[in-house]
């Protein structure tokens, strides 16, 4: 190559090398100008997401969040509890004045009861006018017959059972008297019909009968030293009250005053089925334990199913065994 060429393109490739730092030299170095603005600023800006890094120790924020495993531990500072149990500490109470109105003197239970009793009855009290239970014999027979040597005469209901019976030898009395109870002592049904038959026969061994009306028995009360019984029959249907009240009311005064006062008194009820026995049932009970003295619930009922009487049910009310 020509000497004066080859010095043209030294020259020019020089030149070029010079044109082209001049043109790289600020933009380096104004990119760690940038970076270190950045810096700074990220530096200054306040924390918005308020985080807990991992292995600090913990910050106050009004809210939290929890990244990764990190563990918040809050504990709440409560007040002791004091309780006081001593009602005359208790704030508001006057025991001055408490004391004064609830003081011995300050209640008279004695001369209000006095007062009271003058124009308000006991439920207690006797009721001497009240007399539909019988209290003697509640039939009699008088047998009209003479020239006998023995005789026998039997009461029987109306399903044909012997209740009671009578017997002896020679003329018969004048008058056999049937207290209504039955043969093993126990007070006769008051829902079924009577009757009675007088055999009677003669020294040659003749046999006569002679066969009763039939009849109910009253209300009536057998007493002994087991206890008081009182029976009565109810109707099974009707318009008025079914259980009479005065017949309850009769039987709570005799029970009142009976030797056994507060013994264990049992309403036994006989119907032709069990709902109309509990009906009746709980009628005399709700009428009967109001009356009596003591705890009501020494008061029960028994029912019994027994088509025999009809349209009655039987009722007895008794103590003891």
């Amino acid at each position: 190559m020509h000497r004066r060429t080859r010095d043209f393109l030294d020259t020019l490739v020089t030149a070029c090398a010079v044109a082209c730092l001049a043109y790289a030299t600020p933009a380096a170095s104004a990119a760690p100008a940038k970076k270190a603005a950045a810096t700074a600023s990220k530096a200054a800006a306040p924390d918005s997401t308020m985080k807990i890094e991992a292995g600090s120790e913990g910050k106050d924020f009004e809210s939290i969040t929890v990244e990764g495993e990190d563990r918040v531990r809050v504990r709440f500072d409560r007040p002791e509890l004091q309780l006081s149990v001593d009602p005359a500490s208790a704030a508001g109470l006057d025991w001055t004045g408490v004391w004064a109105a609830l003081g011995v003197d300050a209640f008279d239970f004695v001369d209000p009861l006095l007062a009271r009793s003058a124009f308000d009855r006991s439920p207690f009290a006797p009721r001497p006018w009240l007399d539909a239970f019988r209290d003697g014999p509640v039939a009699r027979f008088k047998p009209e017959v003479s020239g006998v040597e023995k005789w026998t005469l039997e009461v029987a209901d109306s399903r044909g059972r012997t209740v009671a019976s009578f017997g002896g030898s020679g003329k018969p009395p004048k008058e056999i008297a049937w207290d209504g109870r039955s043969a093993d002592g126990t007070p006769a049904r008051s829902d079924l019909t009577y009757s009675y038959v007088l055999n009677a026969s003669d020294k040659a061994g003749n046999k006569r009968s002679f066969l009763g009306d039939g009849f109910q028995l009253p209300p009536h009360v057998n007493a002994s030293n087991d206890g008081i019984a009182l029976s009565f029959a109810v109707p099974l249907e009707g318009t008025g009250e079914r259980v009479p009240g005065a017949i309850v009311l009769e039987a709570a005064t005799r029970l009142n005053h009976a030797p056994t006062a507060t013994a264990p008194v049992r309403v036994e009820v006989t119907a032709p089925t069990f709902n109309l026995a509990r009906a009746i049932a709980d009628e005399v009970l709700t009428a009967l334990r109001p009356q009596l003295f003591g705890d009501p619930a020494r008061v029960t009922a028994v029912t019994r199913v027994d088509a025999g009487g009809g349209e009655l049910a039987s009722v007895t009310i008794r103590t003891g065994s």
